[in-house]
């Protein structure tokens, strides 16, 4: 029998959940195969859970970008029921993929964790940047779509993620909207892929994501020997506690990167060249040194001073430090830099260096205590900009 929905032609179930079924289906106007997600019958008439898939629907429109499914269209079956028509990922699941994989006594190597890490923290990096919070990113519903290999990528063989595909973050009806929503919502999540936040009505931000996707990539590394620094930055990833966590996707990607990166050849670096920074921009990290060493540089405790702290926003220009607010002895952290206005800056760290110009730093502390790491920055019109983040170690 033939079934339609709208102009659809349906050929084919290929999933169904507590609330709504996807279908393969036939765009006849357009003789191409797309994917439908209906809202099942019985749920069609209730107004909470009829709102939330429609707005799965604006979720990955307001995404966009090359990370999630496109969204083709909206519409109501003749039964009321309201459905989504989305790009179809013809490859199938994570899941699917991995299990069909290890079948066959595959096990993950750099290259493959590699090929899933990247276009995984693109995409929650595309999730995160609309002011969404994914909740429920687990091997079901992370999707592989076929697509032609950017020629500006090099290829990396993997079997995981083969070079002609597409990671797709699908199933947003649990995304947390950081826009319009207080910071409190409802439990949810996949079993094995939920942060602790999400098991009980809580405060979820951004760093839920981060833990799901370090889960994620710890389940496919199953069984795999692996550096250790790559077992350190997915165990920071799953932290209890969010402010342990990477800040960001980028960062945690970093993290990932470093850890499976074969060693670097022992090349002495090049001596600048005489000169080598501009004069303008030379005199200001001079300057800096200075400033720093007549403030006696970084100093482990929280800044104490009769004159009050210098600013970290003026006029066209500001500064910030983004990173964890309490780390463990041993444990890397990156600390990461956001300017806006200036052209140079410098960081002063708790072993008492000092470091211009770096976007990150990177400290792994040896004994508890509390430290501050300091960004110092001066303007063209003379202001001085400076922001402190106070950082707890633990053992």
């Amino acid at each position: 029998m033939t079934v339609r929905i709208g102009p659809y032609l349906i050929t084919e179930s290929i999933g169904a959940g507590s609330f709504a079924s996807v279908h393969r289906a036939v765009d006849e106007r357009l003789d191409d195969t797309v994917a439908i997600k209906i809202l099942a019958e019985n749920h069609s008439m209730n107004p909470e859970i009829r709102e939330r898939f429609i707005a799965e629907g604006r979720a990955l429109r307001r995404v966009g970008g090359h990370g999630v499914p496109a969204v083709y269209d909206i519409g109501e079956s003749d039964r009321q029921q309201p459905y989504l028509v989305l790009e179809h990922a013809d490859r199938g699941s994570l899941r699917e993929r991995v299990e069909t994989l290890r079948a066959r006594g595959w096990i993950a190597r750099p290259h493959d964790l590699l090929a899933l890490a990247r276009p995984l923290a693109a995409g929650v990096a595309e999730v995160h940047r609309a002011r969404l919070v994914h909740r429920d990113l687990s091997p079901g519903n992370l999707l592989l779509a076929s697509h032609a290999t950017p020629a500006d990528e090099p290829p990396l063989g993997s079997h995981l993620v083969r070079d002609d595909e597409r990671l797709l973050l699908a199933d947003l009806g649990m995304c947390k909207d950081l826009a319009v929503n207080s910071g409190l919502t409802v439990a949810g999540g996949t079993s094995g892929f939920r942060p602790p936040e999400q098991d009980a009505p809580g405060t979820v931000d951004t760093r839920a994501d981060i833990w799901a996707i370090s889960a994620v990539l710890s389940w496919v590394a199953e069984g795999a020997t692996l550096p250790a620094a790559f077992t350190r930055a997915l165990s920071r990833g799953r932290s209890t506690r969010p402010a342990r966590r990477q800040p960001d996707a980028r960062t945690w990607l970093r993290e990932v990167e470093d850890a499976l990166a074969p060693p670097a050849p022992a090349i002495e670096a090049p001596q600048p060249a005489p000169h080598a920074v501009p004069p303008r921009r030379r005199g200001m990290i001079t300057a800096i040194t200075a400033a720093v060493a007549i403030a006696a540089g970084f100093v482990i405790g929280i800044w104490v001073g009769g004159d009050p702290p210098t600013p970290s926003v003026v006029p066209g220009a500001s500064i910030s430090i983004s990173g964890p607010d309490e780390i463990s002895v041993g444990e890397r952290a990156v600390f990461t830099a956001t300017v806006s206005g200036v052209e140079s800056w410098s960081w002063s760290l708790p072993n008492h260096r000092f470091i211009a110009d770096e976007a990150d730093v990177t400290i792994t502390p040896t004994s508890p205590g509390t430290g501050e790491i300091v960004l110092r920055s001066r303007t063209d019109d003379g202001d001085d900009l400076e922001a402190r983040r106070t950082v707890r170690v633990v053992d």
